[in-house]
């Protein structure tokens, strides 16, 4: 605030009343409450209010809590965290069914060794211990991987720097309580889900084994396991839905129309108030570089703006109807605007509806005039029809007259609705902030060197920001919507490894348990396709009653998703069913080695099985 003269030269915010964007810290004195200190603050305000009537009347603070950007971005990343980790939650639960189905199978392949072991005088007591270290082994083992693992990526997250304008870098070091955390839900995990195999397997009846009989029970074993391998499709088709979901609404979010063409058009900044120019200079040197770019091989228009849509830069006014004269404050609309130069909405592609654009002639000694858009027209005019109405910018504002309409669009993020806007001639605001756009037909990395030269060659000490191409700075707004699209990939490629491993597992210890009805049934002549619909008649039936519950679960989870990535559709018919056809495929992929393994089976080795 102390050099906001130096750094913003020209506009003296600290001096005007109707300034709303401060951000102020304090600490709570000892003994004074939340409630105490904003009852104390709203008392300042109401004395204010009667004071400067104007734009104080109506004035209320609230406190919150320090977050990100004050506490605008604590709800929107402690949304974007939870998700996290209900993600996180629901993979956990698929590992651990696919544990528990992988243990049993084991067991069920342990049969013989596990009753010779009783036979000879161990203990179920001992059994089930012994069960249990080998599976807190492979708890053990796998914690260690995962923080090794999870170490690596927290230092690569660390390096990686975020597609912004402005510099940010997220510090995503290992926390030990953290990975201390993760080791020992695996270990945890490990010794819940691994105590039922174990449990079961303690209760085999050694002398039936030993006698070459199936034990009893085993009805109840398979339905366990049934329960275990529906829910791991259940899980497997909401993560794999929630990935391609997200994936198809990113892929229609960077297809959509912005209101605005960003592909071939380069764009570089500069501040001219720190750069030492008074206003007259400033004009200046904005007209020459424009014309400095202008001139360059291969560019089809250029023109400048003190911000562009959809950037981190993005200002709002208030806007007053032209038949108040004394208008207050909870009259005023808010409306975004941009002060741009002739040929912007050209070198933009906006398309002008209605009207016409601005002309050199449109400075500071003709009437002010601005372009809006349907939505400025629609809720800010109260008409379809807006050339030639007047509005007020600021409630002592000139009229200002509308000569222009353009199209709705993007402005300040992808999932807002039409918000107003109107574009205003920088001729007749000065604006030290200066944002380049050149259209051409050159690569934009090298229309982006060619206007460095350009610039350089005017003020060589002058830096500039920003400098890349248009589609490029919009990686700022299209942020959330790669992230959990990459995030929920990530996580459906899990599922998928847990699924596929699981439904093999079922399989395996299905073929493993009937190696003997098999044997019998190919001996009295049963064909390969009634011993494959024997072994995988139940897998799919399984399949399809843990996909139709995936079904009723991610659409219900969809609205959630379509919250964080714009244009998701949790209904989209196109990504259901390709999930549905994954599920099966590849629950057929990893049923086909047990499978083929069982028409395999020889009749007379069967019969002498075990």
């Amino acid at each position: 605030m102390m050099m906001q003269a130096q750094i913003e030269a020209g506009n003296p915010w600290l001096d005007n009343r109707a300034t709303a964007d401060v951000w102020i810290a304090g600490r709570l004195k000892p003994g004074v409450s939340p409630a105490r200190a904003t009852a104390n603050l709203n008392a300042i305000a109401a004395e204010l209010g009667r004071q400067y009537p104007w734009p104080n009347e109506g004035l209320r603070f609230n406190l919150a809590k320090p977050g990100l950007i004050g506490d605008a971005g604590g709800r929107p990343v402690r949304a974007f965290t939870l998700g996290l980790l209900a993600l996180a939650a629901l993979v956990l639960l698929a590992a651990c069914a696919n544990l528990a189905s992988l243990l049993m199978a084991r067991a069920s392949d342990r049969q013989r060794e596990i009753a010779i072991r009783l036979s000879i005088g161990a203990s179920r007591g001992r059994v089930v211990r012994q069960m249990l270290t080998e599976t807190l082994v492979l708890s053990i083992a796998g914690g260690a991987a995962g923080i090794w693992l999870a170490a690596l990526l927290s230092r690569l997250l660390s390096q990686w720097h975020a597609p912004f304008d402005f510099p940010v870098q997220f510090n995503v070091s290992a926390d030990w309580r953290v990975l201390g955390f993760g080791l020992a839900a695996s270990i945890l995990a490990g010794a819940i889900f691994g105590s039922a195999p174990a449990w079961r397997a303690s209760r085999t009846d050694a002398n039936a084994i030993l006698k070459g009989a199936q034990t009893g029970g085993g009805r109840t074993r398979l339905a366990f396991r049934d329960v275990l391998v529906v829910l791991q499709v259940m899980l497997c088709f909401v993560l794999v839905s929630g990935c391609l979901v997200s994936l198809r609404g990113l892929q229609q979010a960077l297809a959509m129309d912005l209101g605005f063409r960003p592909r071939g058009v380069a764009v570089a900044g500069f501040e001219l108030g720190l750069a030492g120019y008074n206003e007259e200079q400033g004009r200046s040197f904005q007209r020459r570089a424009w014309q400095a770019v202008e001139q360059l091989p291969g560019v089809q228009s250029a023109a400048w703006s003190n911000s562009v849509p959809l950037s981190i830069d993005q200002s709002r006014t208030a806007i007053y109807p032209e038949d108040q004269p004394n208008p207050r404050p909870a009259d005023a609309t808010s409306a975004i605007f941009y002060q741009v130069s002739p040929g912007f909405l050209k070198t933009m592609g906006i398309d002008l509806l209605a009207g016409r654009d601005f002309g050199w002639h449109d400075d500071r000694s003709s009437p002010p005039v601005a372009v809006v858009n349907l939505a400025f027209a629609k809720h800010v005019l109260h008409t379809d029809r807006p050339l030639g109405k007047h509005f007020r910018n600021g409630p002592k504002g000139a009229l200002t007259e509308v000569i222009g309409m353009v199209q709705d669009g993007k402005y300040e993020s992808l999932t807002e609705s039409r918000l107003p806007l109107m574009f205003k001639p920088i001729l007749q605001s000065y604006n030290t902030t200066t944002t380049l756009v050149v259209r051409s037909s050159l690569p934009e990395a090298r229309m982006v060197r060619q206007m460095r030269q350009a610039i350089a060659r005017l003020d060589p000490n002058l830096p500039l920001y920003g400098a890349g191409s248009l589609d490029q700075m919009l990686g700022f707004a299209f942020f959330p919507s790669r992230a959990a699209a990459l995030v929920l990939s990530a996580f459906g490629l899990l599922a998928i490894m847990l699924a596929v491993t699981g439904i093999h597992g079922l399989v395996s210890y299905a073929v493993a348990r009937r190696v003997r009805e098999i044997g019998i049934r190919m001996a009295v002549g049963a064909r390969p396709l009634q011993v494959l619909r024997l072994v995988l008649g139940r897998v799919m039936l399984l399949l399809a009653a843990g996909s139709a519950l995936g079904l009723v679960l991610a659409m219900a989870a969809g609205h959630v998703l379509a919250s964080v990535v714009y244009q998701a559709s949790p209904r989209d018919p196109l990504a259901l069913a390709a999930v549905l056809a994954a599920i099966l495929l590849l629950g057929l992929l990893s049923s086909w080695a047990p499978a083929h393994r069982a028409l395999r089976i020889q009749p007379v080795m069967a019969l002498r099985h075990e």
